[in-house]
């Protein structure tokens, strides 16, 4: 399949209230806290990144959180989300993809973690098919995954 040109933007004063008006499929609001939120507590991590997901044509499609994981060190994808209207069209897989290979880029970037619900199939089937690998489910159903790429 070929691969769904996306582009990633930082969020700024000028992008941050369109990525609150995303949103998700009304089943899966309770698997990723809002951009909102995400947003705000990226403010207080150095190593955190809140990125906009745009589309070939522009549109603002989604939205993704990463960076460092300083509790243990290791570069981390903590949620991301596409808008409902434009899931099952390619743009999380993209995003996940060019934030790989950004990541990859970095120190330390051969090793790579990712979070999503325990309840959120959809996720689990597209982190494994990526490589991701399962690793913990904390107390409150957030799974933990592990990329490991050759250095």
């Amino acid at each position: 399949m070929e691969s769904i040109k996306i582009r990633l933007e930082p969020v700024t004063v000028n992008n941050w209230k369109a990525c609150i008006a995303l949103e998700l499929a009304p089943d899966q609001e309770g698997f990723v806290p809002s951009n909102l939120y995400s947003i705000a507590e990226s403010q207080f991590y150095p190593d955190a990144r809140s990125t906009a997901i745009y589309n070939e044509r522009n549109q603002l499609v989604g939205y993704v959180l990463w960076g460092r994981d300083i509790l243990v060190n290791k570069w981390k994808i903590f949620r991301i989300m596409i808008d409902k209207s434009h899931q099952r069209q390619g743009y999380g897989k993209s995003a996940i993809s060019a934030i790989i290979a950004r990541i990859s880029q970095e120190p330390n970037g051969h090793e790579i973690l990712i979070s999503y619900h325990n309840d959120n199939e959809i996720a689990r089937i597209l982190y494994a098919k990526m490589g991701f690998v399962e690793q913990e489910i904390d107390p409150e159903g957030k799974v933990t995954a592990l990329l490991k790429q050759d250095v």
